[in-house]
């Protein structure tokens, strides 16, 4: 072979054309198995004007350029100029095979696909858009697949392709060999992941993934039997997925109960990391499209729609990516009242309360995703008032209690949120919990020692809301007693959602007037108003009042106004408490509050406040 090549040397010295074309004949026949360590004769060759030799050249080039070694040394801007000039070639198989030869040298080469960014790509592009000038779509296939190779390696590239419109015509490639799908699925593979790579520059580029192209890679998604092409479909779908428009076209198309169908039939074949991640995408696809509104209630379908239906076979699952989905998915469905309503009557919350029994003490990854899909389900499933009672009896806080000893604090954000939606207006419930010391001294201990900002924001929610829903006094005599309980809830003062700093005030309220009304001992020996008055001091009640009024106080809603009013009365009715807010200077900020025209409605306790802080 070696000797062959160096006659094919001596014959491009001499330009004999004739002996070039026999020379390369014979490399093509009796193999290709060259290492090229001079790229000189083929700068030659394919200089040549002779269309035999460019055939046979750009043949053996391709065929050169599939080992790493050839494809370094081919790595030559002058050959690779050379190559993409040729693509414009009257001759077919002349392009064929130059797009051929380009697509190995650039095949997970960097270096070579800056040097095809450098000349240009217009010619590439130009090729796939005169694809309806041709009778055969291979020479299609072939550019689809260099493309593909290019814009996989190279940024510059892919902006470049978006800028030439290449979105109308993939769009209108795929039209029109879906007609022919079993026989085009390698350019319909080429396409779509051309496709999938090109959608991270979408926004960027200001290109729209339009609901044509969407229903476009929906009906490839239906007929295919291609797992590679179904794979490639579902990142597309699930790239796309947060936008509402195509979630509701994915709804209506049934993509979910397709999906469904797929894992059931493939679910055995997952034994391997990459097919793992397929089947985790899929699961999410769906829970996504759950997330619209319309496509919820649409799939929900009085609770008989389908893919309801198949989510609800999943809670006996015993993939565990497979059993958070459903619940997840059940969740989702869970958005709207009378849905959770006809649920809870089907026995879901039961069957729900029944899993978290089985993994209320699990730590393991897999076991924790469960957990927080249960919580985050059941939680929704006990907003609405008619549910709670029966959800309580089917033993929701006999199962969640065992879980204030968990430390995953996305797990423990979803728990704080479950018991504080179960207890509203559920009294026997709240008087329980409120009344658990270990309960209590857990909820301070997540408050102060979690860098999870929405534990440390339900907590004192949990809280004021336990004060709140109790309906009884007694147990606020454990209550200030444990340990930073008072400050978690005082400190709740100075939040900036409203509906926080309006549960503070009430809260705190009902503490200074069910400790003065307490006539039972306590543990020290001070009284149990004095111990409040204590633990609101060291709270530093006064520093955030000050901030709240200040920021506030002239946009406060009537509830919060009427509650503040309400709560600093009992304050001011304490020598000790009257100083602190002084030494806060409540009374100059305070002023603020009579700019608030909600204030009229408590003018004349407005007025002696006033004048207490003032004296």
């Amino acid at each position: 072979m070696s000797d062959t090549f160096n006659n094919l040397i001596n014959a491009t010295e001499t330009l004999d054309e004739e002996e070039i074309i026999n020379n390369l004949k014979i490399i093509l026949t009796q193999g290709t198995n060259i290492e090229i360590s001079s790229t000189d004769v083929i700068k030659t060759l394919l200089q040549i004007n002779r269309n035999e030799i460019l055939k046979l050249s750009t043949e053996i080039i391709a065929e050169w350029a599939k080992t790493a070694y050839n494809r370094k040394n081919l790595t030559n801007e002058s050959i690779i100029n050379c190559l993409m000039s040729l693509l414009d070639n009257n001759d077919v198989d002349i392009v064929f095979n130059s797009i051929r030869a380009l697509g190995n040298i650039c095949y997970e080469n960097e270096e070579a696909c800056n040097l095809v960014d450098k000349i240009g790509i217009n010619n590439i592009l130009m090729i796939l858009k005169n694809d309806d000038k041709r009778n055969d779509q291979s020479l299609t296939t072939k550019v689809s697949g260099l493309l593909l190779n290019l814009i996989s390696l190279h940024d510059g590239l892919s902006r470049t392709v978006l800028k030439n419109e290449i979105v109308p015509v993939l769009e209108k490639l795929m039209i029109k060999y879906f007609e022919t799908f079993e026989d085009n699925q390698m350019l319909l593979t080429f396409l779509l992941t051309i496709l999938s790579n090109l959608l991270d520059y979408f926004d960027e580029q200001n290109v729209i993934f339009s609901e044509k192209l969407c229903q476009l890679v929906v009906d490839i998604f239906k007929k295919s039997t291609n797992p590679e092409i179904s794979v490639i479909c579902l990142e597309i779908f699930h790239g796309q997925s947060e936008k509402d428009e195509i979630k509701a076209l994915l709804a209506k198309e049934g993509v979910c109960e397709l999906l469904f169908e797929l894992i059931k039939k493939y679910k055995h074949q997952v034994n391997d990391e990459e097919s793992r991640s397929v089947l985790k995408m899929a699961c999410d696809l769906i829970v996504i499209i759950l997330t619209g509104d319309d496509c919820m209630y649409m799939l929900y379908n009085n609770g008989e729609g389908q893919v309801y239906c198949n989510m609800i076979t999943w809670l006996d699952s015993d993939d565990s990516d497979l059993l958070s989905t459903g619940i997840l998915a059940i969740g989702n469905f869970a958005r709207r009242d009378i849905h959770c309503i006809q649920m809870v009557k089907n026995g879901i919350s039961k069957k729900l309360i029944s899993l978290l029994s089985q993994y209320n003490s699990s730590t393991g990854t897999s076991d924790i995703k469960i957990q927080h899909a249960l919580l985050s389900t059941l939680k929704n499933l006990v907003i609405p008032h008619q549910n709670k009672e029966q959800i309580l009896q089917e033993g929701l806080i006999d199962v969640i209690y065992p879980m204030i000893k968990i430390d995953q604090y996305l797990v423990v954000f979803k728990l704080l949120g479950t018991f504080r939606m179960v207890i509203d207006g559920q009294e026997s419930a709240a008087l329980d919990l409120i009344s658990r010391v270990d309960f209590l001294e857990r909820l301070v201990y997540w408050c102060y020692n979690s860098d999870h900002l929405g534990v440390r924001g339900e907590v004192p929610r949990l809280l004021a809301w336990l004060i709140k829903n109790c309906h009884s006094f007694k147990p606020f005599e454990k209550f200030v007693f444990v340990k930073d309980t008072v400050r978690c809830v005082v400190e709740m003062i100075a939040s900036n959602h409203s509906v926080m700093q309006n549960e503070a005030f009430y809260a705190i309220k009902l503490l200074f007037i069910g400790c003065c009304s307490s006539t039972n001992n306590v543990e020290s020996s001070d009284t149990l108003i004095e111990k409040l008055i204590e633990e609101v001091i060291n709270a530093d009640i006064g520093k955030h009042l000050n901030f709240v009024i200040n920021k506030y106080g002239e946009k406060m809603d009537q509830h919060s106004v009427d509650n503040l009013v309400a709560l600093l009365e009992q304050i001011l009715s304490f020598k000790s408490a009257t100083k602190h807010l002084k030494s806060a200077n409540i009374s100059k900020v305070i002023e603020k509050m009579s700019l608030n025209p909600n204030i009229q409605n408590a003018s004349d306790k407005f007025h002696k406040i006033t004048t207490v802080l003032n004296e």
